[in-house]
């Protein structure tokens, strides 16, 4: 069975190779060829403390686990894997003074596996969310403990493992635990057949985020009120930039993409929508100097990656990308934590505690049809927006606590 899985996942990988690789011809791609088959220079940290590998697969998960992170590099060594590149960018930004080491994830096969293991050392391996490789697991898990963290098990992924249940139940069961964030996803994996003393119900370490305060004077000049769209689908874009402009007879706009490669594409619809009356930035280009805004309205393209979550800060009202269209949303809380109104669209399900948020009218939720009239309402009515976001920010500070309960998980599987 895992002999199978081995010679398609390898000879999937041999089709995408020659693609991944284009894709970062800019950015060495034989060091990361060099990474995916195991080929590593080995770890070196000042103390001689055990070591904890910790897996998370983009710029999401690795925002997530930040804190945790830097929890447990107070008493540990951590090597840190990535697959994105902008998710190794974030986590060699935000962990720069900590005793972290990053690396891409090697491929799901043996040799590259077992090369990075032996080169690292590591005494517990900790796989963040929803990212479940076969041989990952399989044989690491007979090295170390390994176990899931801040897991979740979206509708989407239970059908398929429920599906393959012969296959995925073996697996699930070789992780020490399985630290989830509801208790939905724990009746999940009891339905494909894990052993429910394994399943810890715990909370989200979403909820323990801290984000790094930091200023923007560049764009204090912005015409008011400003508004935020933050990690950005195709074809969010041009949803949220017509209400905007439909809503607003002044202010700004900032779009802020989910992925770096379509700044450019963002860039032309912006200009195709908008008019010689509104002023149009990247701020790529502005970043280094203050300039003064004579326009009644601007939209401002964001291509800088890593820094929504401070960006927030700025802003007077906050839209979350990947809610207006069937992709599941990008995560609300950032902008909750500076106390900001926040409007998603219908699509959050992969972030099932946005229902309390709802339901405590601590969070508007609208289709793409209904954004123009909402953003109108909450910019001619701020004592509402507040009202908003302050029963927001309460009821994140009421959800935390996961970080302590995973902590004492992990603790109870390093020898």
């Amino acid at each position: 069975m895992y002999r199978l899985y081995s010679f398609l996942y390898f000879l999937g990988f041999l089709i995408y190779l020659p693609k991944e690789l284009l894709k970062r011809k800019d950015n060495k791609p034989l060091n990361w060829l060099k990474e995916k088959l195991g080929y590593i220079t080995p770890p070196t940290f000042q103390d001689k403390k055990p070591i904890i590998w910790i897996h998370a697969v983009s710029v999401g998960e690795v925002l997530v686990i930040a804190p945790l992170i830097k929890n447990l590099a107070e008493q540990y060594n951590i090597i840190l894997t990535t697959i994105t590149d902008t998710g190794r960018l974030v986590a060699q930004n935000r962990f720069s003074n900590l005793p972290v080491r990053i690396y891409y994830l090697p491929l799901d096969l043996e040799r590259p596996l077992l090369k990075f293991f032996h080169k690292t050392q590591p005494q517990v391996l900790l796989i963040a969310e929803t990212e479940i490789w076969p041989n990952l697991i399989r044989i690491i898990s007979e090295k170390i403990p390994v176990a899931l963290i801040n897991g979740r098990i979206s509708e989407r992924s239970f059908k398929r493992y429920k599906f393959f249940k012969f296959f995925f139940k073996p697996l699930f069961n070789k992780l020490k635990f399985l630290a989830v964030q509801e208790e939905i996803y724990a009746q999940r994996l009891i339905k494909i057949g894990v052993n429910p003393e394994k399943i810890k119900v715990v909370g989200n370490l979403k909820f323990e985020l801290i984000i790094p305060e930091r200023d923007f004077p560049e764009l204090k000049n912005l015409p008011r009120p400003l508004i935020i769209a933050g990690s950005t689908h195709f074809p969010e874009e041009e949803i949220i930039l017509k209400s905007f402009l439909k809503a607003l007879d002044k202010g700004s706009l900032i779009l802020v993409p989910r992925h770096p490669e379509r700044f450019k594409e963002v860039e032309h619809l912006i200009m195709k929508n908008i008019d010689k009356d509104i002023e149009f930035l990247k701020y790529s280009e502005l970043k280094t100097s203050l300039k003064n805004f004579k326009k009644a309205k601007a939209v401002l393209l964001f291509d800088e990656m890593g820094i929504l979550s401070s960006l927030y800060k700025i802003c007077d009202l906050a839209i979350i990308g990947g809610s207006f269209i069937p992709h599941g949303g990008q995560n609300p809380l950032e902008a909750i934590y500076w106390k900001k109104p926040v409007i998603t669209g219908p699509y959050m399900n992969n972030f099932p505690f946005v229902r309390d948020f709802v339901k405590e009218k601590a969070l508007i939720q609208v289709y793409s049809e209904k954004l123009s009239e909402t953003l109108k309402n909450l910019i001619e009515n701020p004592k509402i927006a507040q009202e908003i976001a302050e029963r927001a920010y309460q009821l994140f500070q009421n959800k935390k606590g996961a970080l302590e309960k995973t902590l004492k998980l992990i603790e109870s599987i390093i020898s």
